[in-house]
Order: C-alpha cells, then structure tokens, then sequence
C-alpha cells in the first residue's frame, strides 16, 4: 500500500543577511577598540618619551660613560660597536636613549665628535673638540683617559662643594620650619596669655606682629614672596642682569675667591688639555669661556680670542682685571707665550688651584660650624626674650 505523499512545510530562509551584519558590527567595534587602545598605547609611549626626555644627566653618568668606552675602545672594539653595547648598560633610559641615537649617527657616516655635537645639551663643546682632536691625531684612547680623568676632577669638586653646602642649607631650612611652627602654634597661646598685659617688650611685639602676618596674611605672603622669585629669577636671567650678579658674587669676602678659584681651576685644566691636543689656541679659547660657566669670564676669553688674531698676547689681555685674572695667573701665561710652552704650563696652574680649592673648601667648612652656631644662637635668643620677658614683667608686676 502506498503512503500518501505528505507535503513538506516549506522552511523560511535563515537570515543570514543579519548574520553577516552582526559580524560586520562585531569586527567595527573590535577594530574600534583596537584603535583607541593603539591610541592609547600612543599616548602613553609618547608622555613615556616626554619624561625620558627631561630627565636630567648627571656628571657620574657622563664619567661612567666615558671610562667604559675609553676601556672598549681600548680593547679594539670599533666605535659603533663599542656604542651598541653602552645603549644596554646605562641605568638612565635617557642616557641610552643618546646613545643610541650617537651610533646611529655614527653609523651614517659621522664621526664620534659630530655624534656629541648633536647632543649639546649632554656634551659640552669642548668635550667634542677634546674627541675631533683625539680623532684627526690618532690618539682617541689616549684623549679619552684624558678626558676621563677631566671629569673626575669636575666630579671631586662638585661632591667637595656639596658636602661643604648640604650641613648650612639643612640646618638653616630646619630653623626656618620651627619658626614656622612657632609662629602659627605657639606664639597665638602666648598672645592669649599676655592678651591683659601693657607695654609689652619690643621682641615680644616683634614676634607676636610675626605671627599675626603669617597667620592672617599668608596669602599675601606667599604672593610676595612668588613675586619677588620670578622678577629676581627674570633679572638674573637678563644679560645686564647676569653680568651684574656675578660681578657681586666675585665681590663677596669668601665665596668670591671661592668662585674664582672654581672658574679658574676648570677654564685652565680644559684650555691646557685643548691645546696639548691640537686644538688652536684661539679656538681653544672659544671653547674654554663655554666651559667657565660665568658671564663675566665668557666674555673676557672670547674678548681674549678676538684680540688674539690682532696680535694682541693673552696676558696682557688679561693683566688689566686683577680681580678675574691674579697676577700669577698673568704671569704664568706671560712664560708660557714666550717660551712656547703653554700647555704644560697651563696644566701645573690648574693643579695650583686644584690644591687652592681643596684648602678653601677645608676653611669653608670649618668655618661652617661656628657661623651656624652663631645664627642658632640669635634665633634660639630671640625666641626667648620674645617670650620670656613679658612673663617676667608680669612676675614684677605681682610681687
């Protein structure tokens, strides 16, 4: 018997239209994402940069810099490659950053000198002269142990300076913060407890009139005071006003001399190792009063250089500033233009006043101690007038 044939129920078509634009929907919001977290990602490599970029280099780094490349160039190994394995080893992202972009601009074609001299702001000119000096003469190993111990002298000076500042400058914010607290804390109860007395004694006045300021004009205290920071920070930074200040810093009884003697001690060491290599004496005058770091003597050097191609001796340049220039400085120089030996002589003055320096810092810092006590001793005495006086006033008053 045959079964009858049973229509089959026609099934709808799926939508596969709808399909497809789900999945077109699902890849836009997915690539979506990956755009903003690309972008994101963008950002944040970018601020990344920003950040390596500002970090300062230290004077350490630039010596640890030069004493493992002096020791690879040392050991035969190219340039380039001595640079490519420096890149991994710096703690400092920026410093490998430098170095990096250094071989890469040595592997274009330019030489080590150039490669610093597109990095001015971590290598000063005369270290890239010291390095096309050592380069064209064939002795860059010999320049740069030179050059290491350059800036192991900068590096002493600099830690001996600090030392000598870091007691003054703790001891002197510590004074000044319990003042603070003084005067916002505890001179309001005294001025409570003296608040019915007379004819209060004129360091009791002085501190509670102190105290009164800070508490209820702080704002216009620190206005002042932020006021005072940038038009000073602005004259300082003008041409007249730079020339100016250094002109008063020279002129002070102690760190005048102090700051002299730094000047000197630097400008002679580098225009001494400039010309022993092979750096024109003029050009090595050029590049010494960037190393100064002093207006003032910037300008004598580069006047100095001027009048050089004129004819015109550096000593006697030089003999008409006693104040910049000591005699023996001048005659020194004198000596070594007439008998051809400025080199030599230019690097015996520049220990002269390495071993000056030392003995400065030495009574600096003996001194340091006394001065402070003696600040110490005017403030601690102030406050205990200020406070003590009114209470034995009013003890008189009762008796």
């Amino acid at each position: 018997m045959e079964l009858p044939k049973i229509p089959l129920k026609p099934q709808k078509p799926q939508n596969t239209e709808e399909i497809i634009l789900d999945i077109r929907q699902d890849g836009l919001s997915t690539n979506s994402a990956k755009k903003n977290g690309t972008s994101l990602l963008d950002l944040y490599n970018q601020l990344n940069q920003w950040v390596i970029a500002q970090s300062p280099i230290k004077l350490q780094e630039k010596l640890l810099f030069f004493e493992m490349l002096a020791a690879t160039l040392n050991a035969g190994i190219p340039v380039a490659e001595a640079l490519r394995m420096l890149e991994t080893q710096s703690r400092n992202p920026r410093m490998g950053t430098i170095i990096r972009g250094m071989r890469q601009s040595i592997e274009s074609g330019d030489s080590l000198a150039q490669a610093m001299e597109n990095t001015d702001d971590v290598f000063d000119k005369a270290t890239a002269s010291i390095i096309a000096a050592g380069e064209k003469s064939g002795k860059l190993n010999e320049v740069m142990k030179e050059l290491v111990m350059q800036y192991e002298r900068m590096d002493m000076i600099g830690k001996k300076v600090k030392s000598v500042m870091t007691y003054p400058i703790v001891v002197i914010g510590f004074m000044i913060l319990a003042a603070i607290v003084v005067m916002i804390f505890v001179v309001p109860k005294l001025t409570e407890l003296f608040a019915g007395s007379e004819n209060l004694p004129t360091p009791t006045r002085i501190l509670v009139a102190m105290s009164d300021f800070f508490i209820h004009k702080w704002g216009l205290l620190l206005v002042g005071v932020t006021a005072v920071t940038v038009l000073f920070t602005m004259w300082k930074n003008s041409p007249q006003g730079k020339k100016d200040w250094t002109m008063f810093l020279l002129s002070l009884p102690i760190l005048g001399e102090f700051t002299q003697k730094i000047v000197l001690s630097r400008v002679t060491r580098i225009f001494s190792f400039l010309i022993t290599s092979g750096v024109p004496i003029i050009d090595s005058l050029r590049i010494a009063s960037d190393v100064a770091g002093n207006v003032v003597y910037k300008r004598k050097f580069l006047l100095a250089a001027d009048d050089l191609t004129r004819g015109i001796e550096i000593s006697e340049n030089f003999s008409d500033d006693p104040k910049l220039f000591p005699q023996m400085l001048v005659k020194m120089l004198a000596i070594g233009e007439k008998t051809a030996s400025m080199g030599s002589i230019l690097n015996k003055v520049a220990d002269f006043y390495d071993e000056e320096l030392d003995r400065k810092i030495k009574t600096i810092s003996k001194l340091m101690e006394p001065f402070i006590m003696v600040v110490m001793a005017i403030g601690v005495g102030f406050l205990l007038m200020a406070i003590y006086l009114p209470i034995l006033k009013m003890n008189d008053t009762m008796m």
